[in-house]
């Protein structure tokens, strides 16, 4: 039994009349109009992306002037495919249809040979001579000008139809004595809705959501469609699904895809390092995984502008709170990252090591806009993402920020130990002097400057209520403020255990609230000759200004705590997001 030659589903289903083309509509319906109207351009020019049907359009145009079915007798805008010359034009047959391929005859003896010598001939047959040039923009320089007097001028009977996807190579001088008409890439629905009636006309089994990942992986290219269906229909038989078209494209499960983004948005490291093992098991490639990556953050990009649907299961939670210029940092550097891994030795370590570069280095700052936006309006600040890092012992707290030179017509004043006031404990003699510590640890978190102090310090406890502070080295500097705040330190000690406690620096058995001051004025008191000699180093001389000693006199003379109670609202709304003390 003879075996039938095999046609490709791109060849077979290819459009033979201007009703068949999918996403074109409206050049379609401005040819037929312009056939209709007898408004028969010289020279037309197509351009567009490949495969969104340029050179399909230009036959269907051919056999529309030149059709002789149904007793034509001039140019229909209904061909009618059966005449001899719609079945030659459909076979590339007609000798008065001529089809050139430019990247093939790009020299200026060529065009001349094709085109210049036997425009002037009649046609043999049919009414007009068609002369279709695809890839048109790779023709030379001479080449074009050989050809620009003709396409300006050509005989009533010759039309010539130009295609390219690049027009911008095109000389202005062709484009501007063409009508051009642009072909867009077409839309992931028009193609999966038109694979789906080609399997339903072949008896495959197709699914929606296969037809769907072929449609977006064929770049808005009706061809490069067909030719993946024809190749999942070799792969896969006549069941093709989900897992089946992934499977045959090397694509990265959407759950793979899901934990990479949860990784990069939240800056899970692990996570992200969990994935790429998962790939190197599963033997993916990593370009394909970047490009995947990539896609999804688009479409993440969009449905975060309330664009599109939801790209993938779950992509509401994990987009909740992120903003789009976000998701759009993070695309434009992963499309970088790309180029970098499509070179390297291992892709797989290049893509890890770029992908953890890129999560620690794109930061949402409009986060931090919107919730300064909402306390403007009077809404309550959004908390902030648990991905932010706590503060511990090995991460000294940071300072807060601090605002001077208020206008003084606010009438502020220096209020009293905000801490206390804002945290009265109850009195718990039971616990121990340890467990006393933690509930200041806890109770100044919001006190940077004496929260800072007592990480940065050691406690030991002499007696039952008498404490010591001392620093390691390099942290000796911390003394000047830990003396600065003893009496603080001390007071909130007392109020959290029922016991008078008293917190001295190292080797210092009194606290710089006890050590009288001391001054070489005429009139006033010398210091107390019970001082001991450490105690000396501690007190600041007028002899020598800037040896160790109590500055906090100095401090308070230039710079005076202001109430936050009676800032201005504008500085009340930044504190509530950034807590601090106001120095006026």
């Amino acid at each position: 039994m003879e075996q039938k030659n095999y046609v490709s589903l791109a060849n077979k289903y290819r459009p033979q009349t201007f009703e068949d083309m999918v996403g074109q509509e409206s050049i379609s319906k401005t040819l037929q109009n312009a056939l209709k109207l007898g408004r028969i351009g010289h020279a037309y020019l197509f351009y567009g992306p490949r495969g969104c049907g340029k050179t399909t359009t230009a036959r269907i145009l051919a056999k529309a002037l030149n059709c002789t079915g149904n007793g034509a007798t001039g140019p229909s805008a209904t061909p009618c495919g059966k005449c001899p010359s719609c079945l030659e034009i459909a076979q590339s047959t007609d000798l008065d249809v001529l089809e050139l391929d430019a990247a093939s005859n790009t020299q200026v003896e060529k065009v001349r040979e094709a085109i210049i010598d036997t425009v002037a001939l009649a046609s043999s047959r049919d009414r007009y001579k068609v002369f279709i040039l695809d890839e048109v923009h790779m023709l030379s320089s001479s080449s074009f000008n050989a050809l620009l007097k003709t396409i300006e001028e050509p005989p009533a009977h010759v039309v010539f139809i130009l295609a390219t996807t690049e027009k911008h190579k095109v000389p202005a001088t062709i484009v501007s004595r063409c009508q051009t008409f642009r072909f867009r890439p077409l839309t992931t629905e028009e193609i999966s809705g038109h694979l789906m009636e080609l399997a339903e006309a072949e008896t495959i089994d197709l699914t929606a959501a296969a037809a769907r990942i072929i449609a977006k992986n064929a770049g808005g290219a009706m061809r490069d469609a067909l030719t993946l269906l024809d190749r999942a229909i070799a792969f896969a038989g006549n069941r093709i699904d989900e897992k089946l078209v992934g499977e045959m494209l090397g694509l990265t499960p959407d759950e793979l895809i899901k934990e990479a983004l949860d990784a990069l948005i939240h800056k899970n490291n692990e996570q992200l390092h969990q994935v790429f093992e998962t790939l190197k098991n599963e033997g993916f490639d990593a370009n394909a995984f970047l490009k995947d990556i990539k896609t999804s953050l688009g479409e993440a990009f969009y449905f975060s502008l309330g664009q599109g649907g939801e790209p993938f299961s779950g992509a509401k939670q994990l987009l909740e709170g992120v903003s789009p210029g976000f998701l759009a940092q993070l695309s434009r550097k992963i499309n970088k990252l790309m180029e970098e891994v499509k070179f390297a030795d291992d892709a797989l370590i290049s893509a890890e090591v770029g992908l953890f570069t890129v999560m620690d280095s794109v930061l949402d700052i409009e986060d931090f806009v919107r919730r300064l936006e909402a306390l403007e309006k009077g809404a309550p600040a959004t908390p902030p993402s648990p991905r932010r890092p706590v503060v511990t012992k090995e991460t000294p707290a940071v300072i807060k920020p601090t605002f001077k030179n208020l206008p003084e017509k606010q009438n502020m004043v220096a209020p009293e130990p905000h801490t206390q006031k804002e945290i009265a404990p109850t009195p718990d003699t039971t616990l121990s002097n340890r467990q006393v510590w933690d509930k200041m640890l806890k109770q100044f978190e919001k006190s940077p400057f004496v929260y800072d102090v007592m990480l940065n310090s050691t406690v030991e406890f002499k007696e039952e209520n008498w404490w010591t502070l001392s620093f390691p080295a390099g942290k000796e500097f911390y003394q000047i403020p830990a003396q600065n705040k003893l009496k603080e330190l001390a007071e909130a000690a007392s109020k959290i255990s029922g016991r008078t406690i008293k917190i001295t620096l190292a080797d210092n058995k009194l606290s710089t609230a006890e050590i009288p001051t001391v001054s070489t004025k005429k009139g006033t008191k010398t210091r107390s000759t019970k001082a001991s000699s450490s105690q000396e180093k501690m007190i600041i001389s007028e002899e020598e200004p800037f040896v160790e000693g109590n500055f906090e006199k100095d401090i308070t003379a230039s710079q005076t705590v202001v109430s936050s109670a009676e800032a201005p609202e504008e500085v009340q709304k930044i504190l509530e997001i950034f807590p601090g003390e106001l120095m006026g």
